[in-house]
């Protein structure tokens, strides 16, 4: 390390470290891979060259120091290849429509030239997956007065990244049907809150619960900020193709009426703005 000095104020630096003794800047990084001392700035480690991961001890640091990039980190360590953000980067594709043919998302929701269907589709793909990978069940069952509903179980904790899943997940505990855990989502990703409205009279403001989001701002923020792994694109859509038509195939009554249903709900939300 002779002759190294800092980059952001020049002094000498006798010893590694994650900071200039003179200027506190962050100048170097622990490797996961050989523990030594490399510049942060680069790739791959100076000492050993694999690919540049800062050691635990370095991140918990940087972690303590950032609760959101804490969260941020946990995400992309724990992030899956979930249905609901790769329909969303793909919305075209997931609602193809040629003569003689129609994806599985079209058939079921129409035209994804509407907010609504977007986000049903997003939804409903949601469901979809977490079903497949066996994290809850999800079946028809009738109602006290003999309506169909779309009871849901869960059978396991979710363990991935924030997304729709994960939010529809942490549901399903405190829930019996699709619909409630579709409603307990929508409020809490749309922010509802108390607010005090004028009644435009001498009397005393009204108090009702209003959001500061609406429906489809709240779950499109929600999908564009899912962590995801690093994938192939083409496989990822095939694959969640692939999830989505096993899902519709095994209970074709299932998938229509949560799909239905996650579009009536929508319509609902739709006036709280």
């Amino acid at each position: 390390m002779a002759g190294f000095s800092c980059r952001h104020c020049g002094r000498p630096i006798a010893v590694p470290a994650s900071k200039c003794p003179w200027c506190n800047e962050t100048i170097m990084v622990i490797c996961a891979n050989c523990k030594a001392y490399t510049d942060d700035q680069e790739s791959h480690c100076g000492q050993c060259g694999a690919p540049l991961q800062a050691d635990t001890r370095e991140r918990l640091v940087l972690q303590a120091r950032n609760p959101e990039l804490a969260r941020l980190v946990k995400d992309q360590e724990q992030s899956q290849l979930v249905a609901s953000a790769v329909v969303i980067a793909h919305i075209d594709d997931f609602f193809y429509r040629s003569e003689g043919h129609q994806a599985v998302l079209a058939k079921l929701l129409g035209s994804a030239g509407e907010p609504r269907v977007i986000s049903a589709a997003v939804i409903f793909s949601a469901y979809a997956y977490l079903v497949q990978k066996g994290y809850c069940a999800v079946r028809v069952k009738s109602g006290d007065e003999g309506e169909s509903l779309t009871a849901i179980a869960r059978l396991r904790i979710w363990d991935g990244q924030r997304s729709v899943e994960g939010a529809l997940a942490e549901r399903t505990g405190r829930a019996f049907t699709t619909r409630e855990v579709t409603e307990k989502t929508l409020r809490e990703l749309m922010a509802f809150r108390v607010m005090s409205v004028s009644t435009g009279s001498l009397r005393a403001p009204k108090k009702r619960a209003a959001p500061e989001r609406s429906v489809f701002a709240a779950i499109d923020t929600m999908v564009r900020v899912t962590a995801l792994p690093d994938h192939d694109p083409v496989d990822a859509c095939r694959a969640t193709y692939r999830l989505l038509t096993a899902f519709v195939d095994q209970d074709p009554a299932r998938a229509h009426l949560l799909a239905s249903e996650t579009m009536f709900i929508l319509r609902e939300f739709e006036s709280y703005t």
